[in-house]
């Protein structure tokens, strides 16, 4: 473990050592490669500094006196001298108020004087413009008096410069030292290789732009040589410089040398073994952040090593490594260490990407829903920036009281309305808020307030429909659990009736002194009893099949009207014997549809047997069957025998029946039977009750 660490920290450091070389070669390269002293970019520019000074402050120095008489002073200008501390009254008034309390005949009389200038200030352009020359006057005599320091400076710091110029137009030469001499540097002016001219100099005064432009931009062409002898490279005031440039060439070199020596060294290290930089918990965690967290992070770890590194060159080139920043090399170190951990965790996405696990991803999509109710997002866009420069103002009038003029009527007009209205609908959705936690917590409570038509109302309005939806699940699920126990006690009484006589009759057929036409009695009881008991499980488990669609139909082309009347010639020995008189309209026409008709021939075999046993003796039943509109309506209408009750869909579930008693002989599974049968071929069954009258309507598309 430990010599793995030093490999990678080995590594790491070679590899800032490449670094170091590769920026050296970048930044300093243009200064060093194929380049002498002479040729370097800081020689240059004192060579430029030179020639841009030599001309304004040795050769071609203007007449003081001459750029005097140039001065100029223009009505704009005495306007401005004359009305710069106020009007005449307010600058009356200030001097005796200066002077106030002061008695003594000095005093007075300097005050007298002082009063006297300042009218005639207003009385007198002329006095007025001989006052704004004299301050021009000063400041020309304060512009030459630092172009006499900076000519100073430039001869002491010049000294290694010779030369031997002439002026173009006049003809006048200036020398200074041996041209003849032996020289390391030599630069020649003339038409073939451009004239040397001079430049305006720009002093840090005030108002020095005036005083260049009294002086003007046009200066004379001088040509000739301008020079720097060996004797001065080598031991005269160059001398240091010329050195420091040896010494930062030799380090320029010798960093190059390293890096490559580094190149070399960490391709034999790295060859020798790959297995580099493993770190598994380590790369669990990194996998774990945004795909584009870690891609900014080694990007921004590449960076620091760059900027490290660059702080290592700057030391060693420029400093010849006196001062070597330790931390900075450590912190190269380890950077790069990290950079390479990263590079072995980051290569393994290669080519598997998934962008949706960003974090600029994740900020999108939740952006995103900002404006998914644009009402909301537009006015709380507008809120923001009216409460930014509303803070902005607020902070601007500390600073500038003046805009006060402003942040008031705009705070009263607009900050506080809008301050006004973000407050009450943060107050409106809180109560929204805390009525949707309640309603979380199973309190149904009364329904929110609706106010206006903003999102906040319309959202306060879905909650009451959810509301409402809830409630009604409540009074579906009490339903539920109410028919469920029904159902329980109807199918234990319903399944026990039979159950108990046909033990009851087994118990006494065990009776051996019974006799034969009893026992024949008691074995047609069991019969009846046990068939009972049969109709009522294959009943039960075939509505169940139906309810969980767990039954295949066998659809064919069939003429219901010919099914219908099959029906009821099945039934015609009971329904003559019922007491009750059957109204049949069916008509001759076939009607034809796509059903199963043994499931069918069920559905109408269920209606007619119900309206034998439910429908009260002595009065009509009435079935109809039409076609009309693409569909088959069939009608069964019929006078109830027993209170049907207000929820007559109640009849559908099973083991249901009008005859809450249960004497009769029926299952109560033939109306959920039927309507089971109806939905599974995409129909309708729909029941009314209208006080005893019982009606349902059957429809199914038919065949056109």
């Amino acid at each position: 473990m430990k010599k793995s660490i030093l490999k990678n920290i080995l590594l790491s450091l070679l590899a800032v050592m490449m670094v170091l070389a590769f920026i050296t070669l970048i930044r300093d390269g243009g200064n060093y490669i194929g380049k002498n002293y002479f040729d370097s970019d800081g020689f240059e520019a004192e060579v430029s500094s030179f020639e841009s000074s030599i001309v304004s402050l040795i050769l071609a120095v203007p007449d003081i006196e001459e750029i005097k008489k140039n001065i100029t002073v223009s009505a704009e200008e005495i306007d401005e001298h004359r009305y710069r501390f106020g009007s005449l009254q307010d600058q009356l008034d200030s001097i005796v108020s200066q002077y106030e309390g002061r008695t003594d005949e000095a005093s007075i009389a300097e005050r007298n004087k002082k009063m006297e200038d300042i009218t005639k200030n207003f009385e007198d352009n002329v006095h007025v413009a001989d006052k704004v020359r004299l301050e021009k006057e000063k400041q020309v005599d304060e512009y030459f008096l630092a172009l006499e320091r900076r000519k100073n400076e430039f001869i002491n710091y010049g000294d290694g410069f010779i030369y031997s110029l002439k002026n173009e137009e006049t003809g006048e030469e200036f020398t200074r030292g041996d041209l003849d001499s032996k020289l390391a540097y030599k630069k020649e002016y003339s038409s073939k290789s451009n004239y040397l001219r001079g430049n305006v100099i720009n002093e840090n005064i005030d108002n020095s732009w005036y005083v260049q432009n009294l002086i003007g931009y046009s200066f004379p062409q001088f040509e000739g040589t301008i020079a720097i002898s060996e004797a001065s490279i080598m031991n005269g005031d160059r001398a240091d410089s010329y050195q420091y440039f040896k010494k930062q060439e030799r380090f320029f070199y010798g960093i190059l040398i390293l890096g490559a020596l580094a190149t070399i060294a960490f391709t034999f290290v790295w060859r020798k073994d790959k297995s580099h930089f493993q770190n598994e918990e380590g790369k669990r965690k990194y996998h774990s952040l945004p795909i584009d967290v870690q891609w900014v992070l080694f990007f921004i770890s590449i960076f620091i090593v760059f900027a490290a590194t660059n702080e290592l060159r700057i030391s060693i080139l420029h400093y010849y490594g006196a001062d070597i920043p330790i931390f900075m090399l450590i912190i190269a170190i380890l950077t790069t260490t990290f950079v390479f951990y990263q590079w072995e965790w980051v290569k393994e996405g290669f080519g598997h990407i998934d962008w949706r696990k960003s974090l600029v991803y994740s900020w999108f999509k939740s952006l995103e829903g900002f404006f998914l109710k644009r009402t909301i997002g537009v006015q709380t866009l507008i809120m923001l920036i009216v409460i930014f420069f509303w803070g902005f103002g607020t902070l601007l009038t500390l600073v500038q009281p003046f805009a006060l003029i402003v942040w008031v009527p705009a705070t009263i007009l607009i900050g506080i309305p809008v301050l006004v209205f973000l407050l009450s609908r943060m107050a409106y959705l809180n109560r929204i808020i805390m009525k949707t936690e309640e309603m979380a917590r199973g309190v149904i409570g009364n329904e929110i307030e609706v106010r206006g038509k903003s999102p906040i109302a319309e959202h306060a309005a879905s909650l009451n429909g959810l509301r409402n939806r809830i409630k009604s699940s409540h009074s579906e699920q009490a339903k539920s659990e109410r028919l469920k126990t029904e159902l329980i006690t109807n199918v234990s009484h319903d399944l026990r009736t039979p159950l108990t006589s046909i033990i009851t009759y087994t118990d006494l057929l065990k009776n051996p002194s019974i006799t034969d036409e009893e026992r024949a009695s008691y074995i047609a009881i069991l019969d009846k009893k046990s068939m009972r008991l049969k109709t009522l499980i294959e009943d039960l488990f075939e509505v169940s099949k139906m309810a969980t669609g767990n039954i295949e139909l066998d659809k064919r082309k069939v003429d219901l009207t010919q099914l219908l009347q099959q029906a009821i010639a099945e039934h015609q020995e009971d329904i003559d014997k019922s007491g009750l008189e059957y109204r049949v309209a069916i008509g001759t026409k076939p009607i034809m549809s796509y059903v199963d008709g043994q499931k069918w021939w069920r559905v109408l075999d269920n209606l007619i047997i119900n309206t034998l046993k439910y429908a009260l003796p002595n009065t009509r039943v009435y079935i109809n069957l039409d076609q009309i509109d693409g569909e088959a309506i069939f009608v069964v209408k019929n006078i109830a025998k027993y209170e049907l009750g207000n929820d007559v869909n109640e009849l559908t579930e099973r083991f249901k029946r009008a005859d809450t008693s249960r004497h009769t002989e029926g299952s109560g599974l033939g109306l959920a039977i039927a309507q089971s049968i109806v939905d599974l071929h995409g129909g309708s069954l729909r029941m009314e009750v209208d006080g005893d009258l019982f009606k349902v309507t059957v429809k199914i598309a038919v065949i056109v």
